[in-house]
Formats: structure tokens, sequence, C-alpha cells
């Protein structure tokens, strides 16, 4: 019986744990059913457009995808749950990436969630710098919500 089909209780509830419980990103996590193989997907902007899968054996595979790139975006790949490269940036037209009003607004609100846990401990003597760095960023984040498409 092979060691995945005969899963000691550490891999099998890896796979059956929670999202939130750790560990958060195993191979275990990612893997179809008792299978071997694990879903490999091409990300576009945040949300997956293609989707192959592999046997997750620790062998270095080859994947590709054919995508359709219709303006500038970040694309990169992952196996939910257990890996994610960093992204590739694909400018067409001179144009900048704006990958969608959602993700900027999570931005932002990431920004003012940081302010709310940062502010009390930011010394006296910084805290005039600190808030014009954080307004800042408001700014920016704001004006790409605006200039986002979708």
């Amino acid at each position: 019986m092979s060691a995945l089909n005969n899963r000691n209780d550490s891999a099998g509830n890896i796979h059956d744990r929670p999202i939130d419980q750790t560990p958060y990103w195993h191979i275990e996590r990612a893997r179809i059913g008792n299978t071997r193989e694990v879903p490999v997907e091409l990300v576009m902007n945040g949300k997956p457009v293609a989707r192959k899968n592999i046997v997750a054996d620790g062998s270095i595979q080859d994947v590709s995808f054919d995508a359709s790139v219709e303006r500038s975006s970040w694309l990169a790949m992952r196996i939910l749950g257990s890996s994610h490269t960093n992204p590739i940036f694909v400018l067409m037209g001179g144009k900048p990436i704006r990958a969608s009003r959602q993700s900027t607004q999570w931005c932002l609100a990431a920004v003012n969630q940081c302010w709310t846990q940062k502010a009390p401990k930011i010394s006296k003597a910084e805290l005039t710098d600190a808030q014009t760095a954080y307004d800042h960023a408001r700014e920016v984040y704001t004006k790409l919500i605006a200039e986002c498409a979708q």
C-alpha cells in the first residue's frame, strides 16, 4: 500500500483541517481526494483563469497555460492551500495595472486597519509624520480605486 493511500494522522489530518488551523499552507491541503494530484491554477489579477492537475510527487514539472491577456495585468501560478508564485507583470499599451476595484478597496481597508493598530504605539514626536504617510497611502489607494474599470 502506498504511503499516500495509508496516510498517517499527520498527513490525513492536514488535508481535513479547517483552513484557519495550522499548517495554513501545506501540499496535503491541496490534494484532490486521496490522490497525489493537485490543481495548479493560473491567476490573473487575483482570479483563477486556467487550471491543470499535476501529480505532486516532488519532481520538477513543466506547466504551461494559454490565456488571453487583454489589459495590463499581473499573473501568478498557485496550488491553492499549498504554494503561490510571485507575480509577473504584463504591461499593455503603456497602461498601468489596475487589477480590480475590490482588490484596491481591500488595500485601502488594510491601510486603515494598520493605522488603528499602529497609531497608539507611535511616539508623539513621530505621530505627525506617520499620519502624513498613512494619509498619503489613503490618497493613492483612493485615486487607484477611481481608475479601476471593474
